[in-house]
């Protein structure tokens, strides 16, 4: 008796590959896989800028509302963080440095522990990850003192009822789970979220800035409600607003000095492109399908750079939201379908290279390898009801 084994088109393609046969993908998509090549199969670093700058940022604005200190971090941020842009990409934008994925740090979630934790991580056998001994000494020396008892960790271990931490915990200090009640609050700063991309796509990030001084101006000098709770939250929109947009523009600045050292004509227009592309969005409301995507991408990497949001960032109605700038580029004769196909690919690049650090004892236990979830809406139903497929 003989049995037929039927493979996924994923399995059949990494059953050839392991047989040396050529990848019929590679060869129709060859700068997508010259992008993955670039860090496929390399052990990802660490990367502690962002911890860095978000540390230096707060020490700067002890005793403020928090609303407003995070949002200055995040300017601080977009001011003095490297650019990046990756050879052959179509998009700027990188959490961390280049040559290869890479994880960055959330010090106000985890760093008390973080120092001990990275000492760990390069040796660990499920998912490993790199990090260079000077990096090593700055969370050591610099980010771990710093937030010594002002972690959301610390906060939360210390809040709980002795039964519930005793379920949760099988140490004092909370760091290693019982895996009885897994305690998972610590390891991100918010689950899911989905930002407003039809409102960034319609304001820009200079229409949201404008209109919060608009509303600012509306505010009762004479309401406490109105100045003490209202215009921090507005004053942080107008910050956070200009930290994006002087991050964007810093990258416009790279890719035309690179544009300006490239010999290859053809990569020499690419780069004039992303630079003019990075001048308008998001600060602009997007006029084109590429400037849409990097005003999308642009977006969501900055909002990775103000959180932790677990391993699920929400992409939102891509479908829907992308279809009326394909549509009129295509009919304009500015862009093909390999050509949006090529631009989605740039962006999954750069998705699959921000990964999500398992630090805790729990996360290093349950969650083996780099995976992690993009998650991207496509069909159901218009706003006004119809089917959308």
């Amino acid at each position: 008796m003989s049995c037929a084994c039927t493979y996924s088109e994923q399995e059949q393609l990494l059953l050839d590959t392991i047989a040396g046969k050529s990848n019929p993908y590679a060869e129709k998509h060859p700068r997508l896989y010259r992008l993955v090549a670039a860090f496929e199969g390399k052990k990802p670093h660490i990367d502690v800028e962002r911890a860095l700058l978000f540390t230096e940022s707060m020490k700067q604005t002890e005793g403020e509302l928090l609303v407003l200190r995070w949002a200055k971090a995040l300017k601080h941020i977009g001011e003095n963080m490297t650019v990046y842009i990756d050879d052959d990409q179509l998009i700027a934008g990188r959490c961390g440095q280049q040559g290869a994925r890479y994880g960055i740090l959330y010090p106000e979630l985890d760093g008390d522990y973080q120092a001990s934790a990275l000492k760990e991580l390069p040796g660990h056998e499920a998912s490993p990850f790199d990090v260079n001994a000077e990096d090593a000494r700055a969370v050591e020396e610099i980010i771990t003192p710093y937030w010594k008892d002002k972690t959301f960790h610390q906060d939360l271990n210390s809040r709980l009822d002795p039964e519930s931490h005793r379920l949760a915990y099988a140490d004092k200090g909370g760091y290693i789970s019982r895996y009885i009640c897994c305690e998972t609050a610590s390891n991100r700063s918010s689950l899911q979220w989905c930002l407003d991309w039809e409102r960034l796509f319609k304001l820009g990030f200079k229409g949201i800035r404008e209109e919060a001084l608009a509303r600012m101006a509306e505010l009762d000098p004479d309401d406490p409600v109105d100045q003490s709770e209202k215009r921090p939250y507005l004053e942080a929109i107008v910050t956070v607003s200009e930290g994006i947009v002087t991050w964007a523009r810093r990258h416009a600045e790279l890719a035309r000095r690179k544009a300006a050292e490239e010999t290859d004509p053809r990569r020499k227009q690419e780069l004039l492109t992303i630079a003019s592309n990075c001048e308008w969005v998001p600060e602009n409301p997007p006029r084109t399908f590429h400037e849409a995507i990097q005003a999308h991408w642009f977006t969501q990497a900055f909002a990775r750079l103000e959180q932790k949001i677990s391993s699920n960032p929400t992409n939102g109605r891509m479908d829907q939201l992308f279809w009326p700038y394909y549509q009129k580029d295509l009919a304009e004769g500015r862009i093909d379908e390999e050509g949006a196909i090529e631009l989605f690919q740039c962006m999954w690049a750069s998705m699959a290279q921000c990964l999500d650090l398992a630090i805790t004892p729990y996360n290093k236990a349950t969650h083996e390898g780099y995976s992690h979830w993009e998650a991207v809406t496509v069909g159901g139903q218009t706003p006004d009801g119809r089917d959308a497929t």
